[in-house]
């Protein structure tokens, strides 16, 4: 437990930028999801009128993942040193685009994966229903074949997005540094990783419905996602320091890379 606990005093010392990020993306769910819940119908006024939040929503969202990326990177540099959120926008802003092309690339094994394994589970049980329909009658099944790629992938989840903050490297560079980060070594990470994947799974127990009808159901569906998103900051604070430890450096001018003995 001691790499969770040297994780968790950087962010107590840094607790007002970990409010700020989280609040933001909890405000971002939170105003998308109350404008679901009061408009009775989907007329084509309310369609318009939805456009405005849903623009509110996405800002905030990518300005904490901004500040998100901006707070990991000065963790591996300065530790548990205070940040203005001004200069969190300043540094996370260079990594905004490569997190995004990562997304990318790694959307596309995942959901080829997702769909295979839900077609192997629809063949051995009783489902007889569409993907998302099935999302809606048998939750426990969703959440499985979005749950089981990401521990397919775990080492890339885990891993990539890590070595892109410390070393400042592009995304497919960041594959070439891979092989040198080693699950058996961040037995701790890993842990907590498996955590996260397990607590859906939980939520599902709730019984917040799918498509829920009142505004306490949508705040009450924010809640797990609250609480994936503050263990996810914990992840990835771990991850960064992690791969610090690993001693790789990254040589712009040779694109290589140099293990420290």
């Amino acid at each position: 437990m001691t790499e969770i606990k040297k994780t968790l005093a950087i962010l107590k010392a840094r607790w007002p930028e970990v409010v700020l990020i989280i609040g933001l993306y909890a405000l971002a769910v939170l105003s998308n999801n109350l404008f679901r819940a009061a408009r009775p119908d989907l007329t084509k006024t309310l369609i318009l009128l939805r456009i405005p939040f849903l623009l509110f929503s996405l800002s905030l969202m990518v300005v904490s993942m901004i500040l998100n990326y901006g707070f990991l990177r000065t963790v591996h540099l300065q530790g548990q040193k205070r940040q203005t959120p001004m200069a969190l926008l300043k540094k996370g802003r260079y990594f905004f685009w490569r997190m995004v092309g990562f997304g990318l690339i790694y959307v596309v094994p995942c959901v080829i994966l997702a769909w295979l394994i839900f077609l192997i589970i629809k063949q051995f049980t009783f489902i007889d229903a569409s993907f998302f329909q099935a999302a809606k009658v048998v939750p426990f099944i969703y959440q499985l074949c979005f749950i089981a790629p990401m521990l397919i992938l775990i080492k890339v989840v885990l891993f990539i997005p890590a070595l892109i903050l410390v070393l400042d490297c592009g995304v497919f560079e960041s594959f070439k540094f891979l092989r040198k980060c080693k699950l058996l070594d961040s037995r701790e990470l890993v842990a907590l990783f498996c955590l996260r994947m397990v607590l859906p799974f939980l939520w599902v127990f709730l019984r917040i419905p799918y498509n829920p009808e009142t505004t306490s159901q949508y705040i009450l569906r924010i809640v797990p996602t609250v609480i994936g998103y503050v263990l996810g900051l914990i992840i990835a604070v771990t991850a960064v320091r992690f791969v610090a430890s690993v001693g790789l450096v990254y040589d712009n001018s040779r694109s290589s890379l140099i293990s420290e003995s």
